[in-house]
């Protein structure tokens, strides 16, 4: 099994890059992602930490949104950056914490593409829990990964079965 890599925290002269980021190869095209992105009510299917997801308009910068934690709490969020079937990047408030989510993808092969998220951690007095909230997002974005792996190929095979139905040779008695 293809289990999610985490890396190392990245660091450019002292300063954290990314707190965490996990990646993983998906044996689904990048279109099969980012129908399973851009449909943010969809989300708590593979990220479980998420309860119910909403955006307050369109799939593109600058839209806000709100995504509500398994555990009652209320994340604000704002997509920064999209670039259709490649990347985007969102802002998110929890409690004192500011938090940058970046997904992106890489198209490896046809039905093959690499897949990373990662995140930034940042606000006030952040050095007293970035040790913490980082060991609980490299869990629950690990456990996200996997779970967006396991959806996109569901879905992949499940379209490539309906393909294979109505491509077949059909026999019809005389």
């Amino acid at each position: 099994m293809n289990r999610p890599q985490r890396d190392p925290a990245l660091h450019n002269q002292g300063i954290a890059v990314n707190d965490v980021i996990v990646q993983v190869i998906v044996k689904s095209p990048p279109a099969e992602i980012w129908q399973i992105w851009s449909n943010f009510p969809e989300a708590p299917l593979w990220d479980t930490d998420v309860r119910h997801c909403e955006l307050d308009g369109p799939f593109q910068a600058g839209t806000r949104g709100k995504c509500v934690l398994k555990n009652g709490l209320n994340m604000p969020l704002k997509l920064e950056a999209v670039s259709p079937y490649e990347s985007y990047r969102n802002s998110a408030r929890l409690l004192w914490i500011d938090l940058e989510f970046d997904h992106q993808m890489r198209r490896l092969s046809p039905d093959e593409t690499h897949v990373i998220h990662s995140a930034k951690i940042a606000g006030p007095l952040s050095f007293l829990y970035r040790g913490l909230l980082r060991k609980a997002l490299t869990a629950a974005m690990t456990t996200a990964l996997d779970n967006l792996r396991t959806l996109a190929e569901q879905r992949s095979n499940a379209i490539t079965r309906q393909g294979q139905a109505k491509t077949g040779t059909h026999l019809h008695v005389v």
